[in-house]
């Protein structure tokens, strides 16, 4: 007699797949760092990118075989990521890539809204002409890249640039909580790079915010921030439309219930 599918969380069969890694996601292998920081970094860049679509197997014997490490390592980082909430992990089946929750999403976007408000407004503050030139190098970098078209590329330039205000502003510490908290988040903004004219937005508000905090101008950057990170509503609503299999069965709810808190400035990325 043939066994009955196992299901997921939700009750719906389960979808396998052959795993494959992105080249990018391999050059970020750092033989420096602990071993499970590298595969959370490989397989959370792999979910980001959609190279593991919501509701596919992450086989761990195909991630030893890829990545050339044991099983411990493995699991600490699949652990790390159900934390996130970017993997569920059913016991006696497998580890799953989630489909994107537009709560975590939004919770994460106000974490990181509140951080970087105040990482920016300190940038300005804390100008100097080593910043100044660090930023002139990013915005020369995403500027090529947007001529280019090279949407995965820009999406890491423009982490880069928000790492970069950040310890410019703070400290790399503070970047580590806003990334954890945007996970979900982060799923979004890569989805929406290729929506039309996307990046160029994305690119013509970091010139803004940019020329905010050369200034000295704490209050300008502070507002032009607001303005880049409020459009996430827009964002999401555009991306539900065209992609609603990628999300949760609550997605409309969600909008709905956030979509107050960036009414005033629907103007993420």
């Amino acid at each position: 007699m043939a066994r009955p599918r196992k299901k997921t969380l939700d009750g719906k069969p389960l979808s396998k797949t052959n795993l494959v890694l992105p080249e990018r996601a391999l050059d970020l292998i750092d033989k420096s760092k602990p071993l499970a920081s590298q595969v959370y970094g490989v397989l959370r860049y792999s979910i980001i990118e959609m190279s593991i679509e919501p509701g596919k197997l992450i086989p761990e014997r195909d991630v030893c075989d890829l990545l050339d490490v044991s099983r411990t390592p493995i699991r600490e980082a699949l652990l790390r990521l159900s934390d996130e909430g970017l993997v569920h992990i059913i016991p006696n089946s497998g580890t799953y890539v989630s489909k994107i929750d537009l709560d975590s999403v939004f919770e994460g976007q106000l974490v990181r809204r509140a951080l970087e408000r105040e990482t920016v407004r300190i940038a300005a503050l804390r100008m100097t002409q080593e910043s100044r030139s660090q930023l002139d190098i990013s915005m020369f970098s995403q500027r090529r890249l947007a001529q280019d078209r090279d949407l995965a590329a820009f999406y890491e330039a423009d982490e880069e640039f928000h790492k970069l205000i950040c310890r410019i502003g703070t400290s790399d510490r503070v970047w580590r909580i806003i990334h954890s908290a945007k996970a979900q988040l982060d799923r979004v903004r890569r989805l929406a790079f290729p929506l039309p004219n996307h990046m160029e937005t994305v690119l013509e508000e970091h010139e803004t915010i940019v020329a905010a905090i050369v200034a000295g101008d704490s209050t300008s950057a502070e507002q032009a921030i607001d303005r880049h990170l409020n459009r996430v509503v827009e964002t999401v609503k555009a991306l539900v439309n065209g992609k609603p299999e990628l999300f949760s069965d609550e997605a409309l709810t969600a909008i709905e219930k956030y979509s107050v808190l960036f009414a005033d400035k629907n103007t993420s990325r």
